[in-house]
């Protein structure tokens, strides 16, 4: 009883509350739902389990499902924290350090970013690893942090994400978000600014080395119409040599179609360097480009048709963007394809 109330109470919160909770609530509640835990096996000793390893296991879990049903993902990145990000930056500049050729950004228009205090960073394209998206939601280059200052922005990250335990956790420290409808005007409203990848898990599947870099985009309109109900400019990005990094597979492509259309989840399946082994990157030079901000004007309620001028006007300025430094880049011969 002592349990299910515990958690009642914290999914009511959740639900009723858009500000940061207090440490002492979660860790009562956290310790309600532990104690609760120990009360129900001690009440039926002759039914469960009662070694001291399994004592620790369900009080650890009983803990830990009250941070796990808070519904955090859905509100402006209440459980950011400045420390864990710090520390999970140098880990991940660490890793990519090592494993990736990534070379510095190119930031077009650096002063004109830094005088907005809201945008809408669009990244493209998804690739198989989405490593251009990590690279923004960690600050992994000290010049887009001074820019674009990490803490000011929420990563809208795919909500399957959110159910898997302890990544959950390394997500919202860095401020990751839900990428619903809900949450981005929570976001919006507070005054963050956003980044997304409108590709989704669709562009994740069709991710492909070649000449060809292919966008999923033509029928990608929400990002678009969220700017222009909150009059934020969208500030195109795009990563050279991100769907570079890898070959897929096109087995079983037409069954992990119907997964990810029907589950969300896109089933990759990558291989790459060291004569083709599985998960093993090709090794290619990644380019960042951060281009102008695209103004935009507030429109409360945007119809279809305004939505679209405005779309086909980022698309253009995508487009753009790509050509100007495709070359730079070490992709001359590359060109871009809208789906």
């Amino acid at each position: 009883t002592l349990l299910y109330l515990c958690l009642y109470c914290v999914r009511n919160h959740a639900r009723t509350q858009c500000v940061r909770p207090m440490a002492s609530k979660w860790m009562l509640f956290s310790g309600g739902a532990a104690a609760a835990a120990l009360a129900l096996l001690e009440a039926a000793q002759h039914r469960l389990p009662t070694s001291v390893r399994a004592r620790i296991m369900l009080a650890s879990l009983a803990a830990y499902l009250p941070m796990y049903l808070d519904g955090s993902e859905y509100r402006a990145a209440p459980r950011r924290s400045e420390r864990a990000s710090r520390v999970l930056r140098q880990l991940f500049k660490m890793m990519v350090d090592r494993l990736f050729i990534v070379k510095k950004p190119i930031i077009e228009a650096a002063e004109e970013l830094t005088s907005c205090s809201q945008c809408i960073l669009s990244v493209h394209p998804h690739g198989v690893l989405s490593l251009d998206h990590l690279l923004t939601v960690i600050a992994y280059d000290p010049e887009l942090e001074r820019v674009l200052p990490q803490g000011r922005r929420s990563a809208l990250s795919a909500g399957v994400l959110f159910k898997i335990p302890i990544l959950r956790e390394v997500l919202l420290w860095t401020g990751c978000v839900d990428a619903g409808g809900r949450t981005v005007d929570s976001c919006l409203k507070a005054g963050l600014s956003l980044s997304v990848v409108p590709g989704g898990e669709r562009e994740q599947l069709l991710a492909q080395r070649g000449n060809t870099e292919t966008l999923v985009l033509k029928n990608r309109k929400g990002f678009v119409k969220y700017a222009l109900r909150h009059g934020i400019p969208l500030v195109p990005v795009y990563c050279f040599g991100e769907n570079q990094l890898y070959w897929q597979s096109s087995m079983f492509f037409k069954v992990r179609s119907w997964i990810q259309r029907t589950l969300g989840v896109a089933v990759v399946l990558p291989y790459g360097g060291c004569g083709g082994l599985p998960g093993v990157p090709v090794s290619v030079p990644i380019q960042l480009v951060v281009g102008r901000p695209l103004k935009l004007p507030k429109i409360d309620q945007p119809s279809g048709v305004e939505i679209a001028e405005y779309h086909a006007k980022y698309m253009e300025s995508l487009e753009a963007l790509f050509k100007r430094h495709r070359g730079v880049a070490g992709y001359p011969d590359s060109e871009l394809v809208f789906i």
